[in-house]
């Protein structure tokens, strides 16, 4: 069995329930649609997220030149949207880019999750308003028509899913176009690019291991700056499955301080599949203020100029986390060593 099998259907099962408990008040919309409607606009809204396709590009769009793309989600009250592990039910959102030749996008740049229970599960979502940025690679094989209005902008097409949920789950989809000028500066957005990229955890430098014994995982982490010491942090597993989700701190699960080593004695859950060799972990102070994105339809703020908003977004995804940005972050991610394996849970009894 693949180690990620048992989670993929987990998650799977677990959104299925949801949708089928309002599966009479939604109707069609039960699934994702396998003919979308075709884009006719930079927004869609549905009665319980505005989905905007933005753009940064304070330089234009040439290669070398900082270029990212986004999907903003706005959320209506108690309504939420997934992290890239969405925890005990739930589907993270998708995006689906349509680009021409010598244009390709990164991976998303998510923002640190929050924890949604919901009676005994436990998601990793958010709620209010979400940017899920990606880096645009602009390759020296893009070439832009020569004559005509094609030769002054690129066309950017996206298809998103995204599961929307209160207590019932709504499947939902967008298609969205945009046209953002090569030569010109794209930069109305630049403090919602620039925030939810600060609102990314920062990669730690030190090492991390976790050690499995019978049904519990060790963790040990080094390397977090002095402001987080002695503080609680939230854990949260980028990869499905492999710990009790719901599980609670100082219930379910301990964490302590060793000096400047943080460790922490975690159930793993009852749906894993085989140990992996690594395991890549966000840790959060728990009393950590979100930053806010931009809001508003336009999402627009006086104060962001071209220079600090591609500043921050140097700062935010850089290779290397300097130590001031270290010491004020508010989120450290690590990939953790996995030295003693732990087993396969046994298969549920079948009913």
């Amino acid at each position: 069995m693949q180690p990620h099998s048992t989670s993929f259907f987990a998650r799977l099962l677990g959104a299925l329930f949801f949708i089928a408990a309002c599966a009479l008040s939604t109707g069609a919309r039960a699934q994702f649609g396998t003919n979308p409607a075709p884009a006719t606009g930079s927004v869609v809204s549905t009665p319980h997220v505005r989905a905007e396709l933005i753009a940064h590009a304070p330089e234009g769009v040439a290669p070398g030149q900082p270029v990212w793309l986004g999907l903003q989600l706005t959320h209506q009250p108690h309504w939420h949207t997934y992290w890239k592990n969405p925890g005990d039910s739930g589907l993270p959102t998708a995006l689906n880019w349509q680009l021409p030749a010598g244009l390709d996008v990164g991976e998303v740049a998510w923002p640190v999750p929050q924890k949604i229970r919901v009676g005994t599960l436990a998601n990793y979502g958010y709620e209010g308003q979400v940017l899920l940025a990606v880096p645009l690679q602009v390759s020296g094989a893009f070439k832009p028509p020569l004559v005509g209005s094609a030769a002054q902008t690129l066309e950017v097409r996206l298809h998103a899913t995204w599961l929307v949920c209160r207590v019932e789950c709504i499947p939902e989809e967008g298609s969205f176009v945009l046209q953002l000028p090569l030569r010109g500066s794209t930069a109305l957005h630049g403090t919602a690019f620039a925030q939810s990229l600060a609102a990314q955890p920062v990669a730690l430098a030190g090492e991390s291991t976790v050690r499995a014994e019978g049904d519990r995982l060790h963790i040990r982490v080094t390397g977090l700056p002095a402001a987080a010491r002695g503080q609680m942090l939230e854990l949260l597993p980028e990869t499905p499955a492999v710990l009790l989700h719901a599980a609670e701190v100082g219930k379910d699960w301990t964490q302590a301080w060793q000096g400047d080593v943080w460790t922490a004695t975690v159930p793993l859950s009852p749906e894993r599949g085989d140990s992996v060799g690594s395991l890549p972990l966000v840790l959060a102070l728990a009393d950590r203020a979100t930053p806010k994105t931009s809001t508003g339809a336009g999402g627009t703020d006086a104060t962001a100029t071209r220079g600090g908003a591609g500043s921050a977004m140097v700062n935010a995804t850089g290779a290397g986390a300097s130590a001031a940005t270290q010491a004020s972050a508010r989120a450290w991610r690590t990939v953790a060593t996995v030295t003693a394996p732990w087993t396969q849970a046994a298969p549920r009894a079948e009913v």
